[in-house]
């Protein structure tokens, strides 16, 4: 180090922050640690138009739209108590839940949501009965026979994450259950 003081460009961060002795000045490098703390804290960048018009659809409510719409297929195109005894004793979750329901002529799928008590049965629960349904009955009207859980995976596997709001995928999964494309 020569004998002349440094010019400011010369001087580095952390020149200004150590004393001579070589110990560091407690307030400018509290400072400086403050503000790379809130500039990583920044708020994000306001959402666009496009961004924020898209409703937030749930993986968990697309796959339930799916196996009940499906489940409500199979009751009609089969032996309704055939399906619901299949599914064992969770069978007894869609019905405190309301999602089947015994009518005077046998087991109906409740398609009104209005109509259901989630209050009764947690949804994920409800989730793994359905889970249930579809794993251990068939889709026997649309072409080659396959589990009703192979079913909605394919539905699953091709449209989540392609459609914008619960309409579409309402109209998607109807189409998809009625033996077409799933194309709203």
């Amino acid at each position: 180090m020569s004998g002349r003081p440094r010019t400011a460009a010369e001087t580095s961060w952390r020149d200004t922050l150590t004393l001579r002795d070589g110990r560091v000045r407690v307030f400018p490098a509290l400072a400086l640690s403050s503000c790379l703390a809130l500039s990583a804290c920044s708020t994000p960048e306001p959402e666009t138009e496009a961004e924020s018009s898209s409703e937030h659809i749930s993986l968990f409510w697309v796959e339930r739209e799916a196996r009940v719409l499906t489940l409500d297929r199979m009751f009609a195109e089969g032996d309704p108590e055939t399906v619901v005894e299949s599914i064992g004793e969770k069978k007894d979750r869609l019905l405190d839940s309301r999602i089947i329901r015994e009518d005077g002529d046998g087991y109906v799928v409740e398609l009104d949501k209005d109509e259901w008590r989630p209050e009764e049965v947690n949804l994920t629960r409800v989730d793994g009965a359905l889970g249930d349904a579809m794993y251990l009955n068939e889709v026997t009207w649309c072409g080659e026979t396959v589990t009703g859980e192979e079913f909605v995976d394919d539905y699953m596997e091709e449209f989540w994450e392609t459609l914008d709001n619960h309409e579409e995928y309402t109209a998607s999964i109807a189409d998809y259950v009625d033996c077409g494309d799933g194309r709203p």
